[in-house]
């Protein structure tokens, strides 16, 4: 059994596309916990809107190559256009990121991790469950 790490990010309509990338999820193993949503402002000028982003811990027995393609296929799905060099710098209806794995739920929640916004959700995580 993996546990991953998974950062959800969307900027089209994004409390809709993060509900429905999570019940999603729910397909592909058990979403065991899962972050307060952040709002941060659009980063760059090929941004409108404003982001949400939210972190989430799956449990899942798929490979992570597999599980990676997965996601990209539930992307596609909530109406990203699919893989291509040009989408990233594109608003978005849902971007769905490994963005580490660990043995347990425990470790995997404190997990590091580099993207300033992550970081951010993930300690307002902590201060809510410290709360």
């Amino acid at each position: 059994m993996f546990y991953y790490l998974l950062g959800l990010g969307s900027n089209l309509n994004p409390q809709l596309n993060i509900n429905k990338a999570i019940e999603a999820l729910s397909g592909l193993g058990n979403v065991v916990d899962q972050s307060p949503v952040l709002t941060t402002p659009p980063v760059g000028d090929t941004f409108h809107h404003e982001f949400c982003n939210q972190l989430v811990i799956l449990q899942s027995e798929i490979p992570p190559p597999l599980l990676k393609h997965r996601l990209q296929m539930v992307e596609v799905d909530l109406g990203r256009e699919p893989k291509s060099p040009a989408r990233k710098t594109k608003d978005r209806t849902i971007d769905i990121d490994i963005m580490g794995q660990a043995d347990n739920h425990t470790a995997c929640r404190n997990l590091p991790l580099e993207e300033p916004y992550y970081q951010r959700v993930k300690q307002q995580w902590h201060q809510t469950e410290n709360v």
